[in-house]
């Protein structure tokens, strides 16, 4: 990826949201970083409506991060949406799940994901995923 490569999440929990800050600070990896915590609003995002149509301000990522733990259970729709754009052929699409949703994996890889990591709680795990 870019040095200067957006990296998109969609993640809802602001505890995580800080591990994978402190994780990316840790691995010396200063990409910008645009957030999503809904399903819709991701998906607002990456079409580039309303507030995100300006590209300056919301340009398209270079890697997109999806929790499978979103609370409106919109990761699996969003994954799909993603895969079905040709805009985002090229963009990774890393999966995050808890320990326990690993066997929903299969899944995820049939919709597209390029890859997976397990959910961790410190910010040295974090790190070397982010690696």
């Amino acid at each position: 990826m870019k040095r200067d490569g957006v990296i998109f999440l969609l993640e809802n929990s602001t505890d995580y949201l800080f591990l994978l800050d402190q994780g990316f600070r840790r691995a010396q990896v200063f990409n910008p970083l645009r957030v999503a915590r809904y399903g819709n609003e991701a998906i607002l995002y990456l079409k580039g409506v309303g507030i995100y149509g300006d590209r300056t301000r919301y340009p398209l990522p270079d890697l997109i991060i999806i929790d499978m733990a979103v609370p409106d259970g919109s990761a699996m729709a969003v994954l799909g949406w993603v895969r079905r754009q040709r805009a985002f052929d090229d963009v990774p699409v890393v999966i995050l799940v808890d320990p326990a949703q690993r066997k929903s994996l299969q899944d995820a890889f049939d919709k597209g994901a390029n890859a997976y990591y397990v959910k961790r709680d410190d910010f040295e795990s974090m790190a070397r995923m982010i690696r």
